[in-house]
């Protein structure tokens, strides 16, 4: 018997300024015809934070095993 790979940890995204969670990132996106919707083309490395108000960096927290 193989070897069964485990799933990625699960994560949130918060502000490292002040740990909210409404976070967002600016990206670029281009239509698809044959898909008929938008695609992701680059997420761009900037980040702002709805809470603080202003730029910040990113840090990811892992979601407990059970947690909901």
């Amino acid at each position: 018997m193989g070897n069964v790979p485990c799933p990625p940890q699960q994560i949130t995204i918060h502000c490292k300024t002040c740990g909210s969670e409404n976070v967002r990132r600016d990206a670029s996106v281009e239509w698809s015809t044959e898909l008929q919707m938008w695609e992701v083309v680059v997420v761009y490395d900037a980040a702002d934070c709805e809470d603080c108000g202003g730029e910040t960096n990113l840090i990811e927290k892992p979601i407990a095993v059970g947690a909901s």
